[in-house]
């Protein structure tokens, strides 16, 4: 298969503000590109998830979402209380293209990403966001604090953010802590095509 230039480049970003202009240029073509690519991640976490909720009303804020494939698995999924954000308009706009999935989109900036209220939601998802050079370990805390007590945040790491080892580090410290507990962590195909992996985490807030 040829490579994608959008997804070599996500893959050598030096910073968040890089990630938000490759994205904003990918969009119109990304839902092909991860089609083509053979994403697998977004079904991983949504399976995930149906281990531990089965309430289909269940409130959900989908971080990252992106063009809205990752939302797209969560109603696949019977889940049917969807809100998205994401830092590109121009993602968002192509995630409007899926009424049936989310109740709201939101447009967030990169130095406020998490603008929402604590207790929002009782699920937090971040399929294919928390990665190196796209979001820091601290964004695990962070959303994590947006949780109210037995709320689940699940999200991925790709293999080549677990090389470096502060991210599995702050899951750690967070349980240490005594703010959370790792209910399940699982690795699995990531993008196929590539032969990338992906570690997906269900973290449950104490």
């Amino acid at each position: 298969m040829a490579e994608n230039t959008y997804l070599k480049r996500a893959y050598q970003l030096c910073d968040q503000f890089q990630t938000k202009q490759l994205y904003s240029e990918w969009a119109e073509s990304y839902d092909e590109t991860m089609a083509d690519f053979d994403y697998q991640t977004p079904r991983r976490c949504v399976e995930a998830l149906q281990r531990y909720c089965t309430s289909p009303l269940v409130r959900i804020l989908d971080v990252g979402c992106g063009s809205g494939i990752s939302g797209q698995a969560l109603y696949d999924g019977g889940f049917s209380v969807i809100d998205g954000s994401d830092i590109s308009a121009e993602m968002l706009d192509l995630a409007a293209n899926r009424p049936e999935v989310y109740q709201s989109l939101k447009l967030v900036s990169l130095d406020n990403p998490f603008d929402f209220e604590i207790g929002a939601y009782d699920v937090i998802t971040a399929m294919g966001v928390i990665a190196d050079k796209h979001a820091p370990p601290a964004a695990i805390a962070e959303l994590l604090s947006k949780l109210e007590a037995g709320g689940l945040l699940i999200f991925s790491l790709n293999n080549h953010t677990l090389e470096n080892p502060a991210y599995l580090q702050a899951c750690s410290e967070l349980c240490a802590q005594g703010l959370a507990e790792i209910a399940e962590q699982e690795e699995g195909p990531h993008i196929t095509a590539l032969e990338m992996t992906s570690k997906v985490i269900v973290m449950k807030k104490l």
